[in-house]
C-alpha cells in the first residue's frame, strides 16, 4: 500500500508540475509545496519530507536564464518544514542531509522605503548558494545568500550561516563560526580557534 501511495504522489507531481528535471524515485511527503517547478531540478533518490516548500521568487526572471535555478542532486534528504527559496541559483549537491525547519535562500527582501510594504519592494543581496556534497545541515538552520558550505561539513542546529564554511568543518552559532576542522595530517577532527 505504501508503495502505491508513493508511486501515485510521484506520478501526480510528474504530470502536473512540469519540473525542469524530476529523477526517480523522488519521495514527496504530505503537504509538499512547489512553486515554479519548471526551474527546479530534482535528482534520483531525493526525499522531501512533510511540508517542505521549494519555490522560486516571483522576481526570478530578473536573475538569469531559463536554466534550473534550484538544483537538488541525487540522494538528498530535506527535512519537514524546510523552505528553500531561490531567485538566482541554489545548488544542493549529492548526499546532503537537511534537517527539519531550515531556511535556505539566495536573496533578501528590500526594506528601505518606509512607504511601501516590504513584500512589494523587491529583492536585494541576490547571490548564489551552494551546499557541498555530503554536508549535514542541522535543525532550524538559516543559510543566507551568497554562502558556500563545503563538502562533508556540519552546521549545528539553530545556526545562521552568513559566511562560507570550508570542506570538512563544523560550524555553529548565530552567526555561525567554525568550531572544528578535519586535520589531514593527524586524520582527526580538531577544535578550531577563531
Amino acid at each position: 500500500m505504501n508503495q502505491l501511495i508513493f508511486g501515485l504522489k510521484y506520478l501526480y507531481f510528474r504530470l502536473f508540475y512540469g519540473f525542469y528535471h524530476l529523477g526517480w524515485p523522488v519521495g514527496f511527503g504530505t503537504g509538499v509545496s512547489v512553486r515554479n517547478a519548471k526551474f527546479i531540478s530534482l535528482g534520483d533518490n531525493v526525499s522531501l519530507d512533510n511540508n517542505v516548500v521549494l519555490q522560486l521568487s516571483e522576481e526570478y526572471r530578473k536573475y538569469g536564464s531559463d536554466t534550473p535555478k534550484l538544483e537538488i542532486e541525487d540522494k538528498v534528504t530535506i527535512g519537514s518544514g524546510t523552505v528553500i527559496s531561490a531567485a538566482q541559483h541554489i545548488l544542493i549537491k549529492k548526499n546532503v542531509l537537511v534537517s527539519q525547519h531550515c531556511f535556505i535562500g539566495d536573496h533578501d527582501h528590500e526594506y528601505k522605503d518606509i512607504n511601501i510594504p516590504i513584500r512589494y519592494q523587491g529583492l536585494r543581496n541576490v547571490r548564489s548558494v551552494v551546499i557541498g556534497e555530503g554536508a549535514w545541515i542541522g535543525a532550524n538552520v538559516t543559510v543566507c545568500s551568497g554562502v558556500t558550505i563545503g563538502k562533508n561539513s556540519v552546521i549545528g542546529a539553530n545556526s545562521v550561516v552568513k559566511e562560507d564554511v570550508p570542506d570538512y568543518a563544523v560550524a555553529a552559532g548565530s552567526p555561525a563560526k567554525i568550531i572544528k576542522r578535519y586535520d589531514e595530517k593527524s586524520k582527526t577532527w580538531k577544535r578550531h580557534v577563531n
